[in-house]
Formats: structure tokens, C-alpha cells, sequence
């Protein structure tokens, strides 16, 4: 059983006019360049939301409280009134890197995602009502954990589905607001608490406080089963701060989004190999590969997408990734009865390319760039910044629920790249009120 209820969220004040330029990306995609970029605004949030590189921990977390302090005595956030739930809107486009590794019948000029943001009780993942696919690292969940502790808030919301075929909830919120998707036409008495744009895509809020709906809400999520689609650190942080007797909070900040949606989307992350030994890498891709060749072209490059989305009669076992040498592109289509075996030795089915692709081929995550488009990785190996790139299909969503769910296993670090993504500073949270 999923518990949800109400709270008051923290939102940066409506009355200032440049909100756009206070909130940030989330903090586990914010590279050195971005920090640069968004920290340079002395009121932009990343300053209690990120670390920046070779910042100790200690010292961030100092920093953060510092700064979060310093926001609401200045007034730059406020609490709302209400115990509400919220209607998180995205509106977004792809660029063309991105779109054109969707299939052409699944492309949509704008895609608009609605998510219910709520406080999700927290349990043990895995074992019943809510879901993840992805290893976490301790360092990683440690200082989550101690940031939410010390300052008392969720900064962002751990992003999660859920299964609903009838859209109940979002046929709520279409109602509710007036509008159906992807058009825009905000109604005077639904306006937005939150209307901000950050790279191009359009972040709203509606709050949603009258009882009966909020009551429907709960009652249509009650029997659901989630599964965390980013948020994995902040998720086992959330447990560990449940289980904490001092200081600690029962629930956490989550948006819900439907797994069935148009506009949510799941992208696969592209290898690249800073170094390796090239001679070594051949004679492995020989051994455990058949290999079609391609030059580097535009027409090609749209051939590699559409081969790697291919499936001979769905058979699960027709393993295909992308590989670029800096010369060609290659078509490396997996040896089935080695496939085969890997599965059975695995207890796995769903996710053997990515599988594969660690288990035979590359090193350690330490030595790997992940990038969301495979020009961009091509590029990255052009300038010799890595050695050779790998390009992945992208999952479904129901791959993820099976891997979970049935299979009860993770897929290797970043596996999955979902949109839309949320932003640091749309809505928070403090669960500690002293």
C-alpha cells in the first residue's frame, strides 16, 4: 500500500521577478561547467542543493545550512499555508540529438508531463510497494543523508511512476486546471504558484488543496506500486533518515508521474571509454561479436539507430550495440548461445545489451563518460577526450518494472535516462520545524 499525504511546500517567493534565475538543474547532473554557470548568481539554490567539486563534505554541508538560513530570513523562500498536494507541469522539447533516437511515430513537437508531488511514506526498497532500479553508492547516499538532516529539507523530489491504464489522476489535474495537454491555457483561478523556465523547458506548480480531491488522490494511489526513477541516493537517504530515532521523518518528497504517459520518456545513457587498450578491445568484441561496419554519415548514423532498435522475431537473446572507433561505426550484433548462457548465469533477461556490454567489453565506471546523445559521444572521441564510444537502444518502461519486480535486480550505474527532469527549486519540503 502507497501512503501519500499533503504538506506545505517550500517555494521560492512569488513576488520576486527572477525566480528563472534561482533555480538549477538537479545536483547529480551538474557537472564543474554548470556549478560555474549557476553558482555565479549569489541567490541561485545551487549553493545549498550541490557540492561543488573537491569541496569537502563537512564544508558543503556548513555552506548549504548557511545559505538555506540566509534564504528564508531574507525572505527568498517561503513556506505556503496549506497542506496541499501539487501539480508539478513540465513543458519541454527534445533537441535534435535526442529526438531522432526516438522511433519517427513516437516523436512529438512538445511534450508536457504532469506529476503529482506529494510525501510518500517510505519502507524498505524492494520488498513491497515501491521499487528501484539502479546500485547506489555509499558516499553518495552519506552526504544526502546528512544534508537532509542538518538543513531539515528535501531540496527536489524523487521522481517515480506508477501504473494507472484509466489516467485517473491525470484526468484529475486536466479537469482541475482546465486545459488538456500539450496546449497551455492557464485559466485566472488556476494560475500557477510556480511559472519559471530553465533551459528551455517550461517548470509550473498548481497547488491543489481542496479536500475531496485531494481525498480522490489518495484513494486512486492507495493500491499502486511505484518504482524510483531518478532519485535513488535521495531514496535510500529518505530510508535512513526514517529509521533515524534523533531527528528523523517518516516520509519524503516525491512527484508521481504515470509510467503510461507520452511525454515521460526513457532514453538509454551512451558509453564512452576514457582508456583502454585497443588491440585488447578487438579481440574481446571478436570473440563475442558479429561485426557490420558503417562510415561515419549522417545517413549511416540514422541506420545505427533503427538496426539497434531492431529485434529478429522478439527474441530477447538478438543482443545489438553501437560502437565507434574514431574511424567507423560498428554494428556489433552479441553471439546468442554466449548470450544465452550470460542470462542463465545472470538470473537475467531484460537489460543484456548494457549487460553485456560491462560484463564483456569495458572496465570499471571510474573510466567511462556517459552521454545521453551518441553524437555527442562521437564527438568526445573525435577530440580525444575518450578512446571509443558505445551507443545502447533505449529500454521500456516495462523492462524497468520487470527488472525490479520480477527479476529483483539493478541494471549497471546509469542504465536509464528519463525526461522530463525536474529542477532544484521548483518545490522543497522542511520536515524540520525547529
Amino acid at each position: 500500500m502507497v501512503e501519500i499525504k499533503p504538506f506545505k511546500a517550500v517555494i521560492l517567493n512569488p513576488e520576486l521577478e527572477n525566480r528563472a534565475e534561482m533555480i538549477c538543474p538537479v545536483y547529480d547532473t551538474i557537472d564543474t561547467t554548470l556549478y560555474e554557470k549557476y553558482s555565479a548568481k549569489r541567490n541561485n539554490v545551487i549553493c545549498f542543493t550541490t557540492r561543488k567539486e573537491r569541496v569537502a563534505e563537512n564544508e558543503f554541508v556548513d555552506y548549504a545550512k548557511e545559505n538555506l538560513n540566509r534564504f528564508f530570513n531574507d525572505g527568498l523562500l517561503i513556506e505556503r499555508e496549506k497542506r496541499s498536494f501539487y501539480i508539478y507541469g513540465v513543458r519541454y522539447k527534445l533537441s535534435e540529438e535526442i529526438r531522432e533516437q526516438i522511433p519517427e511515430e513516437d516523436r512529438r513537437e512538445t511534450y508536457f508531463a504532469f506529476g503529482l508531488v506529494a510525501l510518500v511514506k517510505v519502507e524498505k526498497l524492494n520488498e513491497h510497494s515501491i521499487f528501484g532500479h539502479e546500485k547506489t553508492f555509499e558516499a553518495n547516499t552519506r552526504e544526502r543523508y546528512r544534508l537532509m538532516k542538518e538543513c531539515g529539507m528535501n531540496f527536489s523530489p524523487i521522481v517515480a511512476e506508477y501504473n494507472m491504464p484509466n489516467h485517473g489522476i491525470n484526468r484529475i489535474f486536466e479537469d482541475y486546471l482546465g486545459f488538456s495537454r500539450p496546449d497551455l491555457k492557464i485559466e485566472e483561478h488556476r494560475k500557477p504558484i510556480v511559472d519559471v523556465e530553465l533551459n528551455g523547458a517550461r517548470h509550473l506548480l498548481w497547488e491543489v488543496s481542496e479536500e475531496e480531491i485531494m481525498g480522490k488522490i489518495q484513494h486512486l494511489m492507495k493500491d499502486e506500486k511505484i518504482l524510483i526513477l531518478d532519485g535513488h541516493h535521495r531514496y535510500a537517504a529518505s530510508h535512513r533518515l526514517s529509521i533515524d530515532k534523533e531527528e528523523g521523518t517518516a516520509y519524503t518528497l516525491m512527484t508521481l508521474l504515470e509510467g503510461g504517459d507520452r511525454a515521460l520518456l526513457l532514453l538509454p545513457w551512451h558509453r564512452c571509454v576514457k582508456k583502454c587498450h585497443m588491440g585488447d578491445l578487438w579481440t574481446k568484441v571478436k570473440e563475442n561479436f558479429k561485426i557490420t561496419s558503417y562510415d561515419k554519415s549522417e545517413h549511416e548514423m540514422n541506420a545505427i539507430y533503427s538496426k539497434l532498435r531492431e529485434r529478429e522475431h522478439d527474441n530477447e537473446f538478438d543482443v545489438r550495440l553501437g560502437m565507434y572507433d574514431g574511424d567507423k561505426i560498428y554494428l556489433l550484433r552479441a553471439d546468442e548461445r554466449k548470450i544465452k548462457a550470460l542470462a542463465e548465469k545472470r538470473g537475467e533477461r531484460v537489460g543484456l545489451d548494457v549487460i553485456s556490454l560491462h560484463e564483456w567489453l569495458i572496465g570499471k565506471p571510474e573510466d567511462l563518460d556517459f552521454m545521453s546523445s551518441a553524437r555527442e559521444a562521437i564527438k568526445k572521441v573525435d577530440r580525444g577526450d575518450c578512446r571509443v564510444a558505445f551507443f545502447l537502444k533505449p529500454l521500456r518502461i516495462t523492462d524497468v518494472e520487470y527488472k525490479t519486480q520480477v527479476e529483483k535486480k539493478a541494471f549497471p550505474q546509469k542504465s536509464t535516462l528519463f525526461l522530463p527532469k525536474v529542477a532544484e527549486g521548483i518545490v522543497m519540503y522542511k520536515h524540520k520545524t525547529k
